[in-house]
């Protein structure tokens, strides 16, 4: 999962193009900042955004294929999922120009998770800093 985003995070810095990656990562515990991904994701908070999370119990497996007629189940899970984007700035505003509603219809596709709405900043540093002119996206946080 770290490996992953840093890949990620690497992608949407050094990318010339629209880079936008979303990844559904566990959740353990309530405070984020001590897992490792979530740390780097919180090292670049113009890059990296929470989206929302699928508490642990809304989550369910689909049913696991079996093998001579024999199933073994999965163990239960003990932790829900954040839904992380990791973008660049050219990314957000390329999602924004193609379907200016793109966030609120992820909500609606995945409605078990519990969403926020806030305006975002299309300008990197202007998310990091939390000023600057607003983009009129709104940004399911």
């Amino acid at each position: 999962m770290l490996l992953a985003t840093r890949h990620a995070i690497y992608s949407a810095a050094v990318s010339t193009e629209e880079t936008a990656t979303f990844m559904l990562l566990p959740s353990w515990t309530k405070d984020m900042t001590t897992n490792p991904y979530a740390s780097l994701c919180c090292k670049y908070p113009h890059m990296c955004k929470f989206l929302g999370t699928i508490p642990l119990n809304q989550l369910q497996y689909a049913k696991v294929p079996f093998w001579n007629n024999i199933q073994i189940p999965l163990s239960k899970h003990f932790w829900g999922l954040q839904v992380i984007a990791i973008w660049n700035t050219k990314g957000r505003v390329c999602l924004n120009a193609h379907n200016k509603d793109w966030l609120e219809e992820l909500a609606k596709e995945i409605p078990d998770a519990k969403w926020k709405i806030q305006n975002m900043h299309n300008h990197p540093y202007q998310t990091a800093l939390g000023s600057g002119q607003h983009s009129g996206l709104k940004q399911i946080y």
